[in-house]
């Protein structure tokens, strides 16, 4: 895809960040970044990345190292104008490739979530337990993972 660029978010980016989680209503299967000092937070504590597509910024897809050997990922966001353009597989594709020596690497979603559950299979992830009340928010989630 032209036009896709990635830049590391810092906490100037606080802003624009939750910018693109609140544009994804809230629904059971997906609980966004509600306030300026949880983005913060989540810039902070994961390697995170804005998407741009032509400058604009257009999504977030973030990642946090749990050992030398695991690492979790722990967020993607396209926003929803944006959403079905191939934009999710090109981050999770550019964060995989930056994790390429790490033997495993996994995330989390709502079974309900298909579309991304579509995502992390063809990208080789494995579904695995089901934990319910995962996030504390009353709400099931899967843990994919994937071991090279």
């Amino acid at each position: 895809m032209n036009g896709i660029e990635f830049e590391r978010a810092t906490a100037k980016d606080a802003a624009v960040f939750l910018e693109i989680e609140k544009s994804i209503p809230p629904t059971p299967t997906y609980s966004p970044t509600t306030d300026l000092s949880e983005a913060l937070e989540e810039i902070e504590s994961n390697v995170a990345y804005l998407v741009r597509e032509d400058s604009r910024v257009v999504g977030t897809v973030m990642y946090q190292m749990k050992s030398p050997d695991h690492a979790y990922i722990s967020g993607l966001t396209i926003h929803p104008n944006f959403q079905g353009h191939g934009l999710g597989r090109v981050a999770m594709e550019k964060v995989l490739e930056e994790l390429k020596n790490i033997p495993t690497i996994d995330l989390v979603t709502h079974p309900n979530n298909e579309r991304a559950i579509g995502l992390y299979t063809s990208l080789r992830f494995i579904s695995g337990d089901l934990i319910e009340n995962y996030f504390g928010d009353g709400q099931p989630r899967i843990i994919m993972t994937l071991n090279r």
